[in-house]
């Protein structure tokens, strides 16, 4: 796998994210993480927050990692499109004026679609989280708490119990092109694109 590039910072939406990427380090020495701990109860303000201390620390893509489970219909919705369509794409600073790139990294339901990526390809519709989850558990024995988060350094953890992330990498772009053939709305993730633009792609 390629070295990271330089002047990109993830910023996960949640402690999920936050441990899953801290655990690449070991990995991926060159991976900044964004927020140091991200707060529980935040919501877009705090994500906008953090997008504007990425652009003053002068990063030239940001990448905002996003749960889509409380996204998908009515305010939750509405707000997170208005959001990402404003925030989405090449802007610049006024001064002095540096080119800078905003991404949204979307995973449906949560990050643990992904996870189960790790393992197996899964295309069906997963009611809730809890579900989901389920699933996962099918695989390694997992929890969403940050005790367990604390316990497990979670990217060695999945692939010390037969998961693999060139898999997860795969599943992820199978499930984003059959997303696009087929107009669904769940069950997918994009993180193949964001680990593509850190330079990460399976051998």
């Amino acid at each position: 796998m390629k070295k990271i590039k330089d002047s990109i910072t993830v910023i996960g939406e949640g402690i999920t994210e936050y441990y899953y990427f801290n655990s690449l380090k070991d990995d991926f020495r060159q991976l900044n993480i964004k927020p140091a701990y991200p707060k529980h109860s935040s919501g877009l303000d705090y994500l906008e927050q953090e997008i504007d201390k990425s652009i003053d620390a002068g990063y030239s893509l940001i990448i905002c990692v996003i749960d889509m489970d409380n996204k998908k219909d009515g305010k939750e919705k509405e707000e997170y499109i208005k959001f990402k369509n404003r925030l989405s794409g090449v802007h610049f600073t006024k001064k002095p004026r540096v080119k800078y790139e905003i991404r949204f990294i979307e995973n449906e339901r949560c990050a643990e679609i992904f996870f189960l990526f790790y393992f197996a390809y899964k295309s069906r519709c997963f009611q809730n989280q809890p579900e989901l989850l389920d699933e996962l558990n099918k695989y390694c024995k997992y929890e969403k708490t940050e005790k367990f988060f604390m316990k497990h350094s979670l990217h060695q953890y999945f692939e010390k119990t037969g998961g693999d992330l060139k898999k997860a990498l795969c599943n992820a772009a199978r499930s984003m092109k059959e997303k696009e053939e087929t107009d669904r709305d769940y069950t997918y993730s994009q993180m193949a694109e964001l680990f593509e633009a850190l330079g990460i792609k399976p051998e």
